[in-house]
């Protein structure tokens, strides 16, 4: 069996001339990078195509693999200034909105946006969502940070690590420019101090810029929406299954199984942390764990999230009625903010496959004989394959997922 990949069914999407590098009437979308996976990045295209929207795709990464035509491809360098890579990146005609799939695109995202006079976050929104000491500044105020301190060089850290560790508890280190849990690291009274700061090395922005917090114990979460002018619409609250402290996600599911209570809590938090670091018109997501006392909110993202949160588990969920991805461009291109988010009808999860030695293929092919795999294909950079479980009935999603990675060990 081939590692290519193995696909029941995907949420539909109707092809347009965006498609195929054809001219669309309704003007073209920039896109600032794609996802890595094909599962995301051609829904990406897809969303576009279903908007009537030709596609331009500019990154600093080969996109070639999309299929688009020259004329609709560009690259940018980012070693370079940001003026310079706006230079770089922009279409010859100007595009109705800018969209970006990454953190590291966020502020060349709200500056072309700006630039082009069209609809998005603002580039001093950017600034605060691509700082994490920026974030827990501006959202001291409502009560969403945990403990906290920042800095900038090892001595920083050191005096840091020696102020917030009187009380015993582990402490979480951050690298303040990037993203995906990159350069993260736990300290306890036993860690070298000098190897974590190394970990500044992940830094998008090339600085030592850098986050110490206490670890706060608890379910995570993240939350899904668009913001449009103080405005919030969540599109939906995930629940993320981890195995340790630090330890990357192995499961995502819509709904979550918090309780009412619970869910309007992370909702609530949510939006004050969108409102906080001043989000103008865009798409957003904001990770959170629920802890004794609450939420607290672990960062905020200018962009919508990835995890197939937005290209598949919240249109399957909702049986296609919500579709993030399309309500992005609806609301930078014609400013169409969505109505309120009703519940979800199904449960739809994304759950992560060790391959241990075996071809892709035949990891998918295996969690496709489940009854409620969807869909089941490589994950590009990792070792596993990545499974879509949906049950028509939201209560019986938890056990079915635990059944899929069961039945692939």
């Amino acid at each position: 069996m081939s590692d290519q990949m193995t696909t029941a069914h995907t949420p539909a999407v109707t092809p347009t001339a965006a498609d195929d590098g054809g001219e669309a009437g309704r003007g073209t979308v920039l896109y600032l990078g794609l996802r890595r996976s094909p599962l995301e990045w051609r829904a990406e295209l897809g969303a576009a195509a279903a908007r009537g929207l030709s596609v331009h795709v500019a990154s600093d990464a080969d996109v070639s693999h999309t299929g688009l035509p020259g004329h609709r491809l560009g690259s940018f360098d980012r070693g370079s200034s940001l003026a310079e890579q706006a230079a770089e990146a922009a279409p010859d005609q100007a595009p109705v909105a800018v969209v970006c799939w990454g953190d590291k695109y966020v502020g060349l995202t709200a500056l072309l946006a700006e630039r082009f006079g069209v609809r998005g976050i603002g580039t001093d929104a950017a600034a605060v969502t691509t700082d994490k000491a920026a974030q827990r500044r501006a959202m001291e105020p409502y009560g969403l940070n945990p403990p906290w301190r920042a800095g900038r060089t090892l001595d920083d850290l050191r005096a840091v690590a020696s102020e917030l560790g009187t009380t015993g508890r582990p402490l979480v280190f951050k690298p303040a420019h990037c993203s995906g849990g990159r350069g993260m690291a736990l300290i306890t009274q036993d860690t070298g101090l000098d190897e974590v700061f190394a970990l500044t090395a992940a830094n998008y922005s090339r600085t030592g810029d850098f986050l110490v917090e206490e670890y706060v114990d608890g379910s995570e979460h993240s939350v899904s929406g668009v913001v449009s002018d103080g405005t919030v619409r969540i599109l939906g609250v995930t629940d993320k299954s981890v195995d340790g402290p630090l330890s990357p996600s192995w499961a995502t599911a819509v709904p979550s199984a918090l309780t009412d209570t619970q869910v309007k809590d992370l909702m609530r938090a949510a939006e004050q942390a969108v409102l906080a670091v001043g989000l103008g018109t865009g798409g957003f997501h904001v990770d959170l764990r629920f802890g004794s006392a609450g939420p607290v909110v672990l960062e905020v993202g200018g962009r919508l999230g990835g995890d197939l949160i937005n290209s598949h588990l919240i249109p399957y969920a909702h049986q296609g009625a919500v579709r993030p991805y399309e309500a992005l461009l609806a609301l930078l291109t014609d400013g169409e903010l969505p109505g309120e988010t009703p519940e979800p009808s199904r449960g739809a999860a994304m759950v992560l496959l060790p391959k241990d030695g075996r071809p892709a293929g035949d990891v998918a092919v295996a969690a496709l004989a489940r009854p409620r795999v969807v869909l089941a294909e490589d994950w590009p950079g990792t070792d596993t394959v990545v499974a879509v479980v949906v049950t028509e009935d939201p209560a019986d999603l938890p056990a079915a997922v635990a059944e899929v990675r069961e039945a692939a060990r």
